[in-house]
Parts: C-alpha cells; structure tokens; sequence
C-alpha cells in the first residue's frame, strides 16, 4: 500500500554476533509489518553467517568473501534489497517498535525528504541523547552532535541535519538519482556526509525525525577509556582513512576559501591532536602506537595529494 511502503532494513555486521542478534530481535518486534531485512556479513569469523542463517529464517543474509567495509556492504544491502525505503542501520544498535513507523510516516508526509534519520541515544543511558543531527563546520572541519542538554536543541521541530550516523532511512529513489555510498574515496569515514552531501545538491532534504528512536551501545562520555576507537583510529586501517578522507571530504564540499583556512591551518591542528592520542594511548604497545601513528600520518598525505 501506499502508506505502508516495503521498507528493506539493511544491517552490515562484522565479528559482532550478540550485537547483531539483538537488533535482529528489535526489529522483528517492530509494529511496522511491510518490511524485509538484509544482514551483509562483512567476512565475519566469529559464526555470523552460520548462525543467522539457522536462527532466523525469515532474515536474508550475504557473505562478503573479504571485507568491503561499511560503504561496500552498505552498498551491496541497497543492490539486494527490493524496498522503496531503505533503513541502514549499524549492528549495534537496538530500536523501538515504533522506529520504523515514524520514519516511514515522516517519509509519506514531506516528498523532498531524501534521508530521515531518528534521534539516537546511549544504551546503556536509555534517556540521554547520542546524537540528534550532526552538523559539519565547512572551515575547521569539526563535527557536532546536537545534543538536548548540551545545546538545548528543539526536538518538537523538525531540524535540518548535514549527514547521519549509524542509523538512517533513505527514499531508492535518491539512490537511483544520486548514486550508491562512494566507496571508492570513502570506504570508511565521511562516508555518510559524502552521501547526504550528493543527496542535499540532488535537491532533497537530511532531516531528523524526532519521535523515531534509536539506543546506541556505545560508551558513555565518562567512561571512555579507549580514546583511539573514540575517534575512529584504533588500528591502522581506520587511521589511515581518518586522515585521508577529512581532506579529501573538505576538498570536495568545502568552499575554496573554507578549503584555504581548513588546510593551512585547522589540518594540522587535528593531526597534531591525533597523533597526541594515538601516541599516548598506553592500552596498546608501543609498536602498534608508531604503527598506527604512521599509517594516520600516511593517510594525511594521500589526502593533500588527491585528485
């Protein structure tokens, strides 16, 4: 039916079975019936596969032979699913039965939305907001989450949001105009500003949906220990493309002048205050430090030189 469009929930998952099964059992609670789910299974090891495939009959599951990363199974999710909404979502999370309602609702009632994501909080603080919006500073590059407390946001209106996170809802209709996640440039990392970029100059909008609730198993601010996996570099893989796709994402999106001040002087800012965190993080060895180190500081390079 029109109102109750078939919404394909894509979930990509590597080495997180528990977490994976439990947003598995949210969403088969959810009160929004018209939907199926897409698990791809990044080139798990820990028996992903194998289990979802006995204990969930009704969920279709892909293996990747070898890790395509966040973009590439996301990508692969929206190939085989067959909704005309998609909701992407990360396996650690857990949503209410009625997330996907309001968001289709928010979908049905505004054409020009392209991606609509819900207000997400902690798990393990059930009440406290993660992350409602995300705003991106074109000249420093820092990234803000809209907090309640924080920046006494409004979650009664609708708010205008730069990318999302985690967890969202997209028409196939952007997809088919805008294209799949570039995961080419952005495999991981920006990979999702890079996407509701294309979507907002295709003419849609990225809003938040502030009665669709999502609960994030992440630690909370206080209880951080692990700085590096904070910031997204807490192995050389993922270092490497903190460095580099910040670059290339400002060099794409920013205005020239906002590219001018970003790269002469707020870069080498960040990078300073990433290698201060990954050199000082003592929970690891000092050769995994300098490996990860030189691996950030080669990804800063790839990006200064891209074209």
């Amino acid at each position: 039916m029109k109102d109750e469009p078939l919404v394909s929930v894509v979930i990509p998952t590597h080495n997180r079975r528990e977490k994976l099964k439990r947003l598995l059992n949210s969403v088969l609670k959810s009160s929004y019936r018209n939907i199926e789910i897409i698990v791809i299974d990044d080139a798990s090891t820990d028996g992903t596969y194998e289990e979802v495939k006995e204990r969930y009959p009704s969920v279709k599951i892909f293996r990747n032979k070898k890790e395509r990363l966040l973009a590439g199974s996301r990508n692969i999710g929206i190939l085989k699913s067959t909704g005309d909404l998609i909701f992407l979502i990360d396996d650690d999370n857990v949503i209410t039965k009625e997330t996907l309602n309001e968001l289709v609702r928010m979908m049905n009632k505004d054409a020009t939305v392209g991606v609509a994501g819900p207000v997400m909080y902690y798990l393990g603080d059930p009440s406290r907001v993660w992350c409602g919006g995300v705003k991106i500073n074109y000249v420093t590059s820092r990234t803000f989450f809209l907090e309640w407390n924080k920046r006494h946001v409004n979650f009664d209106q609708i708010l205008e949001s730069d990318t999302f996170p985690n967890a969202f809802m997209i028409r196939r209709s952007v997809v088919d105009k805008v294209g799949l996640f570039d995961e080419v440039n952005f495999k991981i990392h920006y990979d999702e500003a890079d996407f509701c970029n294309r979507v907002r100059q295709a003419g849609f909008r990225i809003v938040l949906c502030p009665t669709a609730k999502v609960w994030h198993d992440i630690p909370l601010p206080e209880e951080v220990k692990d700085r590096c996996r904070l910031l997204g570099c807490n192995n050389a893989l993922r270092a490497y493309y903190c460095g580099r796709n910040r670059i290339i994402f400002h060099r794409k999106y920013s205005k020239w002048w906002q590219f001018l001040i970003f790269i002469l002087v707020f870069n080498w800012l960040f990078m300073l205050y990433y290698l201060r965190v990954i050199l000082l993080d003592f929970q690891k060895s000092v050769k995994e430090r300098l490996t990860i180190g030189k691996s950030y500081l080669k990804g800063v390079w790839k990006g200064l030189v891209w074209r």
